[in-house]
């Protein structure tokens, strides 16, 4: 694989084949063309009918708060095919740069993972990774979900207590904070759309609009002249 794109002559005949099915099974059913709410709306209804984990912004396991977990932002240097392919996609050799939160220098870590297909058809525009740590940060696994969120394959919103939907569109940075705010706290929300009326987001309901605030800001619109 040398960017987006991934050469079938390198690959061996199974494993070649789901991709083939996958690029035959677009061109032979095409989508009908519907306006695009924002940019790259078009790429992720094709990621949704690919395999791989939904985007959310994550579960937290008991276990894994209660030890201090953390959340890590990493990156793809180097993603090679093996003769691998699983359900949600292929086994790929990778190495991943990992920026830890303590404030330390950035390390590399060699990894064979399955890397789900629809996160891939987002690789031409990210090659980020969400990583669950424990608080050492030297034992890790890829969050497909939250890094499937942070890569945008489907769109993250969060509903306000008085139910205006403010779309975090073309803001991973803002995405990544709410994962942690949530993390943090220990509340679980396995979906893309973070709900603040629910009774358990309480405790954030502040923070995370301040978070969010220019999004709120660009919902309202300018002042009428």
């Amino acid at each position: 694989m040398t960017g987006d794109t991934i050469d079938l002559r390198g690959l061996d005949a199974h494993t070649a084949e789901r991709y083939a099915e996958v690029a035959e099974q677009d061109r032979a059913l095409p989508e009908g063309r519907a306006p695009s709410t924002e940019p790259g709306e078009e790429s992720r209804r094709l990621m949704d009918s690919l395999p791989g984990e939904p985007a959310g912004f994550g579960s937290v396991g008991r276990r894994w708060a209660r030890r201090g977990g953390v959340l890590l932002r990493a990156r793809f240097r180097l993603m090679r095919g093996t003769l691998t392919f699983q359900v949600d996609g292929p086994v790929l050799d990778t190495v991943l740069r990992i920026q830890p939160t303590d404030g330390s220098p950035p390390f590399d870590a060699a990894r064979r993972l399955t890397v789900p297909l629809n996160y891939l058809a987002a690789i031409h525009r990210t090659r980020e990774v969400v990583l669950q740590a424990d608080p050492s940060g030297r034992a890790y696994v890829v969050d497909w979900a939250r890094t499937n969120l942070l890569a945008g394959t489907t769109t993250a919103e969060v509903v306000t207590p008085e139910g205006r939907e403010l779309p975090l569109a073309e803001r991973p940075d803002v995405r990544w904070a709410v994962m942690n705010l949530l993390a943090a706290r220990g509340l679980s929300n396995p979906h893309p759309v973070l709900d603040l009326r629910e009774r358990r987001m309480r405790g954030v309901v502040a923070e995370v609009l301040d978070l969010t605030r220019e999004q709120a800001a660009a919902a309202v619109g300018p002042p009428p002249a």
